[in-house]
């Protein structure tokens, strides 16, 4: 629909709800249509989706947002809401129809497997890939486009994606889950002895007698398995004394 037509449109629908002062602005919003800002007395269009969107599904934001100016802060997509909604002539529905068409998002990111995930903003950080595996793994780290060509996204994620590259390219030294390890160095932790329950990007979390601590790869040494009757801490529970 033409913006300027939508706006027009959004207006005449304020009047005729008795919204009288209320304004309609165009926004730069890419993943919701359209918003309601109670404080401002507003309602908000996104630029890019009404441009994309038939005049009934602008209609239909429109609404929408008309039905929260009318019910105020507080309720949400309850069923004051909805009631208000259906009664002006909009659907109730939350969220916009999933056949609306949806803004192109200008970064993509692309996993070794061929999986592709949306940005509509400059990643920052270096993201693996959420279909490969629900935690992050080096092995499926996303690759970026913006506008479809290869992005440089600066030293500082060059750095990290180095880092975690390396981390990933000795991923199959690392310790399992499970494993009864050592913890080296200083601190009070130092010398600690105990279980791998997690392992992240560059720390193993190790269950220990004396609680649960976070240890760098480097500094978590594996050890033989604790002899029959012997605790992570290696303290025979038979010498132990006995409560009568």
């Amino acid at each position: 629909m033409d913006v300027g037509a939508a706006v027009a449109m959004a207006e005449a629908v304020l009047v005729e709800h008795g919204l009288r002062g209320w304004t309609v602005v165009l926004d730069r919003a890419k993943k919701r249509a359209g918003i309601c800002r109670y404080d401002r007395h507003e309602i908000g269009l996104s630029r890019a989706l009404t441009a994309l969107h038939s005049e009934a599904e602008v209609r239909e934001t429109v609404l929408h947002e008309v039905a929260h100016a009318l019910t105020g802060p507080g309720h949400g997509h309850d069923a004051r809401w909805r009631a208000t909604a259906r009664r002006i002539g909009s659907t109730g529905e939350r969220l916009v129809a999933v056949t609306a068409p949806r803004a192109p998002a200008p970064w993509v990111g692309t996993c070794p497997a061929g999986h592709t995930a949306e940005r509509h903003r400059r990643p920052e950080r270096v993201t693996a890939c959420g279909v490969c595996g629900t935690t992050f793994d080096a092995a499926h780290v996303l690759t970026w486009r913006h506008h479809g060509r290869l992005a440089d996204l600066g030293e500082g994620y060059r750095a990290e994606l180095a880092r975690i590259s390396g981390a990933g390219a000795a991923a199959a030294s690392r310790l399992p889950v499970g494993t009864l390890v050592r913890v080296r160095g200083a601190g009070r932790f130092a010398g600690a002895v105990g279980r791998i329950v997690k392992r992240g990007r560059t720390r193993y979390q190790v269950a220990t007698a004396r609680g649960l601590l976070a240890a760098p790869f480097a500094l978590v040494e594996a050890q033989p398995a604790a002899p029959p009757g012997r605790g992570a801490e290696g303290v025979s529970r038979a010498a132990a004394p006995r409560g009568r």
